[in-house]
């Protein structure tokens, strides 16, 4: 048995892009964490390619954003085809340039690339990964969680009994179960994971392909026979995915077995989407076969048991979904498990965790299965019905922005959590006037009012801590220069490890020396108006949450009640 002071708090089983986030969050909170994955190492390949603007926003949070766009391809358009081909010209054309956020692209980077980034991030800041570790067995009591594992010393085996390794058992306050859709961990829960399986089968091919097609967008071509989406990858190559249909499926072998998938379908698909005379791919560097479902966790948290990822949610790659909203649980838990280790919020804090982030699972597994069906259309009356109106969303600007930014994960939002909360005295209007609490805090351009320096607010979520913003709309007066002076001498000597207080003010503001003394507040200057246009006019606060959400809001004159709501979340 692992135990004494070194001993991780946190054992996450699952080293894909979901574990490491969280280990590296973790990490940044100062809570110790381990990571097993019963794989010998990283897959080569994978279908996860997209990485949202929401999912940029928090690799930049974490310091990782830099190096995975070293080892990425930005996208800034996604271009879907009807019928006839590219002949007809585009159906929709989505460009993603406008997206409110300071990451306005789709970027284009294998699994194995962002998982490889977030190791050495993860091992940098001292975290343990252990490979070719198999959870066997978890159970869990009032003071924590007992783990059984196997160590293996090579390959793992395809029989147990033929495994060589050690077993061990380790044991942690919290475990956390990102280990995919086949999650050891949900079935040693026995937790359901209610869904259906798609008709459809699919081929995917990663190939060497010079097409006449727009190397910097996404590619799908809705065809009469079929789909067929062109993506092209990173460095060099294309990956193709066609839908097999039922009477294009595979024969058996003289086996038995269902045959191998060969490159016949992507030719045809190919032709008809871009004419007889286009050139074919070469032969694929990877050609696989898979099905797809849709299935959601029936609960995320089991006492001191979580889960996270496909663990939770599993659905179609359609949208490029699935490992976004991964990074996304990832992100909203691991903040709540460093307060819960320090002794804060208890068990509320562990269950706010599903009830923000499982409806957000069941509206995107609803946006994703309609996408699918849609996608999959055959007959001529509903291909054209469907045709219509992706050619009427084309010719609004206005709806397609409104696309972009729900696939984008820019509209996530967690208003109707019990974390988050607003001042009693909010205006009638409050409501047009900048984030609701559980929104997604915007980004605004700011300028340091002591060097003239750029600032953003997102950049605030680097340091891994609730942030109050004190937005100033004007000269503030007598009563409300006291309450700031209330607000800067008592916040960062309760809440030192906590919270980081910021000054947002138009035309700048001098504190009292006694206010800004010891790092106790930045002073920003709202130079361009950015932050106005964002949150709105007067003199407000507003609490952001170390996942970028809005956890409180309240005019200036509101306080008192700011204090009673930190009294709540960190010391209930």
């Amino acid at each position: 048995m692992i135990t004494g002071s070194n001993a991780p708090k946190v054992l996450i089983v699952g080293a894909g892009p979901t574990g490491l986030t969280l280990g590296i969050n973790l990490l940044r909170g100062g809570v110790p964490c381990r990571v097993i994955d019963k794989l010998p190492g990283r897959l080569p390949w994978s279908r996860a390619l997209g990485l949202h603007a929401r999912s940029q926003e928090i690799f930049d949070a974490m310091g990782v954003l830099d190096a995975v766009r070293r080892q990425s391809l930005a996208f800034e358009a996604i271009h879907v085809y009807g019928d006839k081909g590219r002949d007809k010209g585009a159906l929709l054309s989505l460009p993603m340039g406008e997206l409110p956020s300071p990451f306005p692209q789709l970027l284009c980077c294998p699994q194995p690339r962002i998982e490889a980034v977030l190791e050495e991030r993860f091992r940098s800041l001292g975290g343990e990964l252990w490979w070719n570790t198999e959870l066997l067995d978890v159970q869990q009591d009032g003071s924590g969680v007992r783990a059984t594992v196997l160590q293996r010393n090579g390959e793992p085996q395809r029989s147990e009994e033929h495994s060589r390794g050690e077993e061990r058992h380790l044991r942690t306050e919290l475990l956390v179960g990102a280990d995919g859709a086949h999650s050891r961990v949900r079935e040693k829960l026995g937790l359901p994971f209610a869904g259906n399986d798609y008709q459809e089968r699919f081929l995917l091919a990663d190939v060497d392909w010079a097409p006449d097609l727009e190397n910097d967008a996404f590619h799908g071509f809705l065809l009469a026979d079929g789909n067929l989406i062109a993506i092209p990858m990173p460095g060099d190559g294309w990956r193709l995915v066609v839908t097999e249909e039922p009477g294009e499926q595979s024969e058996e072998n003289e086996e038995g077995d269902e045959a191998e998938p060969d490159m016949a379908l992507f030719h045809q698909r190919i032709r008809e989407a871009l004419g007889d005379q286009a050139p074919m791919p070469g032969e694929p560097r990877w050609l696989s076969r898979f099905t797809i479902q849709r299935r959601l966790v029936s609960h995320y948290r089991r006492n001191r048991i979580l889960l996270a990822g496909d663990a939770c949610h599993v659905q179609s790659p359609l949208g490029a979904q699935g490992m976004n909203t991964g990074i996304a649980d990832a992100f909203n838990l691991a903040w709540k498990l460093v307060l819960f280790c320090r002794g804060h919020g208890g068990g509320a804090l562990l269950d706010s965790y599903q009830r923000e982030r499982r409806p957000v699972a069941e509206d995107m597994l609803r946006g994703v299965d309609a996408l699918s069906r849609a996608s999959f259309v055959r007959a001529k009356v509903l291909r054209g019905a469907r045709d219509s109106l992706l050619r009427l969303a084309g010719n609004r600007p206005q709806l397609g922005r409104r696309l972009v930014r729900r696939a984008s994960q820019l509209d996530v939002h967690y208003r109707h959590s019990p974390l988050v909360d607003a001042g009693p005295d909010a205006d009638l209007g409050w409501r047009h006037q900048g984030p609701l609490p559980g929104d997604r805090v915007p980004d605004a351009r700011l300028q340091s009012q002591r060097d003239g320096s750029p600032r953003r607010v997102q950049a605030l979520l680097r340091q891994p801590v609730h942030h109050l913003l004190l937005q100033l709309g004007g000269e503030p007066d007598h009563r409300a220069r006291v309450i700031l002076h209330a607000l800067l001498s008592r916040l960062p000597d309760e809440y030192l490890n906590e919270l980081r207080v910021t000054v947002i003010s138009r035309d700048g503001f001098e504190l009292d020396r006694t206010d800004t003394g010891a790092g106790r507040a930045h002073l920003w200057r709202d130079h361009d108006g950015e932050f106005e246009q964002a949150f709105g006019p007067g003199s407000r606060l507003w609490l952001m949450r170390p996942d970028g959400h809005l956890g409180y809001r309240a005019p200036l004159t509101d306080a008192d009640y700011l204090f009673a709501y930190l009294e709540r979340l960190f010391h209930h």
